[in-house]
């Protein structure tokens, strides 16, 4: 058993799943500051939790999870069960100051750093990166419909009892 604290920052859009009905990828930073996902999340049991407790993102949270065999990424875990204590949301007070220690505890600063850890032996894939300026930003429109494929499985889905 694998209890952890987990901070929760990052909740993907869902996806259509033939096995949960809707996933979502969700991510969080434990204690020092190192990252950790967790998948698979069913989003009606994450809906669940929301609609019980209150969760949202910035919220810690401890989880029974295990590294995940079948991903070389090293911050990927599993939950056991879905058995999640809720603990404190963490607010924005004082300019995200309780948010920042955390989030802000292991920040890469420097790109060729960060993609030589992407790679092996690191693996990483998960990371909270500040560069050092910002030439641009683009906001591109997505396709508002699903692939054809997710269609088929939400509507196979919706008739599983």
């Amino acid at each position: 058993m694998a209890i952890k604290k987990i901070l929760i920052t990052v909740t993907t859009y869902p996806l259509p799943s033939r096995s949960y009905d809707e996933l979502v990828c969700t991510a969080g930073i434990l204690e020092d500051g190192s990252w950790i996902r967790i998948y698979p999340i069913p989003l009606s049991f994450l809906n669940q939790v929301k609609k019980d407790t209150g969760f949202k993102k910035y919220t810690w949270i401890e989880l029974d999870v295990k590294a995940r065999t079948d991903d070389f990424r090293p911050e990927s875990h599993t939950p056991n069960n879905y058995n999640i204590k809720i603990l404190d949301t963490l607010g924005t007070k004082e300019y995200w100051k309780a948010r920042k220690k955390y989030c802000l505890n292991n920040v890469y600063t420097n790109k060729a750093k960060l993609i030589a850890d992407s790679q092996k032996p690191k693996n990483i894939s998960s990371a909270t990166f500040k560069p050092s300026k910002i030439v641009d930003f683009i906001i591109e429109e997505d396709e508002r419909e699903w692939k054809d494929e997710w269609k088929r499985v939400k509507k196979t889905n919706r008739f599983i009892c």
